[in-house]
């Protein structure tokens, strides 16, 4: 089993054409993700979760992914995870949602995603923490837009915000 420590950054994409534009040369790799969150019923209690990922790639293979994961309390979004094989019987499915996501790996082991989602697009940043900031300020985005909260907390607030009722299984029209 593979055990890593996972630092990100994260941002809300304002222009996906300029965001493109500073990454033009570099060729992405582009998936349709379903990921399925397992929790023990405490929806957001408790942090430690079970992600089931399902990569829909572009060649036609599929690919399934099962992590633990838990967060540690920081100022920037840290992440253990801990690939393991099955789901324990205890957990269930608390939410599940879609995007495409367009991956790109650069030098120094940093990797760069869009996300997008139905309810907006983000951009997350994950490596070292010194390449992660390099790599954000050449890319548009200011520290202080560091979005900490992960894609079920900001799906919250966005159907608070368009005043639609909040599914646990959302996704490309089904919100």
């Amino acid at each position: 089993m593979k055990t890593n420590l996972e630092i990100e950054l994260k941002f809300k994409v304002k222009n996906i054409s300029t965001l493109f534009q500073k990454l033009k040369g570099l060729n992405p790799q582009v998936f349709y993700i379903k990921d399925e969150i397992f929790g023990m019923g405490e929806m957001r209690k408790n942090p430690v979760k079970i992600r089931k990922r399902t990569i829909y790639k572009e060649n036609g293979e599929t690919c399934i992914e099962i992590t633990r994961t838990t967060p540690i309390k920081d100022k920037v979004k840290k992440i253990i995870e801990q690939e393991i094989k099955n789901i324990p019987k205890r957990f269930i499915c608390e939410s599940s949602y879609e995007k495409v996501r367009y991956f790109y790996m650069l030098p120094r082991s940093v990797e760069v995603v869009i996300d997008f989602y139905p309810i907006g697009i983000y951009c997350e940043i994950e490596g070292d923490l010194k390449q992660i900031k390099k790599i954000a300020k050449f890319l548009g985005f200011a520290m202080k837009d560091n979005i900490k909260k992960n894609i079920d907390m900001l799906y919250v607030d966005w159907g608070k915000n368009n005043n639609r009722e909040f599914l646990f299984h959302w996704g490309f029209g089904k919100i």
